[in-house]
């Protein structure tokens, strides 16, 4: 069942939001901060993308379907833009909209401006909104990772924090609240690992495991997207903490074409746990010099063909009355080599 459209006249009535008058806009285009941090209009070229952006743009289908979408209907669901105390607007939620309304051909949509957010507060909007918009089961790891490590961080926390995760689900969500729901019911349906599990379809192990994910630099994580490196030695990778040496494992496979296997991965981590992870023995783990087995100084063992015992040997003879002629014939052979090297040197 697809989920229900939202009616822009329902939301504004149900947040008491008023759209902005014409005059609220000045004559540059410029949006004018609403007071009440009401919606207004703004044009695309003004917002700017969050920093250091976790999750992807939307591609293909999903990509053309929105297109689409607001060619046909417009842009149903506003924009949350962070007004900053140096006057730039940043993108909380809404990339993807943005994205597919610029090649719909719009220049400016509806948008909700928040002032006076912590950075924290904003990574908080723009994680919980990614969460609540996407389908889980779309996204890449590392927006997994990133996801519900700023989600769970986020439900660790108190007070306005969490009056803002209810702000959000009205935001978002605003048919699907009961009239008699609270912020509190809402802090408890999501404040745990355990309800975080229930809520996407996973173990409590696979939970903590994305939010350690979480702390691998981006160039690890990028080929943990792409399969290079696989889920299980990403998280026995996340046990080195230095995000220095994270960086020189993936400069090293960059540079040098190495990869990391589930054994050199628990290397990498049992080397970091005990203080031996050293510059030089990252690369020896990656060269995979520290995983292959020690030669033997043993010869290898040898099977002799059965031409060879039927030669030399009759079927009376028993297995081990055969192996003593060849031990005694071995020995009078390189006693004889010994003499020889004697007799030329």
């Amino acid at each position: 069942m697809g989920k229900p459209r939202i009616d822009l006249s329902d939301f504004d009535e149900m947040l008491n939001f008023e759209p902005e008058s014409p005059a609220s806009v000045s004559a540059d285009n410029s949006a004018t901060v609403s007071q009440n941090g009401g919606m207004t209009e703004m044009d695309f070229d003004q917002m700017e993308s969050f920093p250091n952006h976790k999750f992807k743009l939307y591609e293909g289908q999903q990509l053309t379907d929105m297109v689409e979408s607001i060619q046909q209907f417009g842009i149903l669901l506003p924009l949350i833009l962070w007004h900053t105390e140096d006057g730039r607007y940043i993108i909380l939620s809404g990339h993807n909209r943005r994205n597919a309304a610029q090649l719909a051909g719009l220049t400016r949509g509806p948008v909700i401006i928040r002032e006076n957010l912590t950075h924290d507060e904003a990574v908080l909007i723009v994680t919980e909104t990614n969460l609540r918009q996407r389908s889980f089961a779309d996204m890449s790891h590392s927006e997994r990772a990133y996801c519900l490590a700023e989600h769970y961080e986020a439900l660790k926390s108190q007070g306005k924090r969490n009056d803002l995760l209810a702000e959000i689900e009205t935001l978002l969500n605003p048919h699907g609240c009961e009239e008699n729901e609270t912020s509190a019911e809402v802090q408890h349906r999501l404040k745990s690992r355990d309800k975080i599990s229930q809520e996407y379809g996973l173990s409590r192990d696979k939970v903590a495991k994305y939010i350690r994910l979480a702390r691998l630099v981006t160039g690890l994580m990028e080929r943990v997207d792409t399969g290079e490196i696989a889920f299980l030695a990403a998280y026995d990778l996340s046990f080195v903490e230095d995000t220095a040496k994270q960086q020189q494992i993936a400069d090293l496979m960059e540079s040098d074409s190495y990869k990391v296997d589930m054994k050199k991965a628990e290397l990498l981590r049992n080397y970091y746990e005990t203080n031996k992870l050293t510059d030089t023995a990252i690369v020896q783990i990656l060269s995979g010099e520290k995983t292959r087995k020690p030669k033997s100084s043993k010869p290898q063992p040898v099977k002799v063909k059965s031409a060879v015992i039927t030669k030399y040997f009759t079927a009376q003879q028993t297995a081990k009355e055969i192996e003593e002629t060849i031990d005694k014939a071995l020995a009078f052979y390189f006693k004889n080599q010994e003499r020889e090297m004697e007799v030329t040197a």
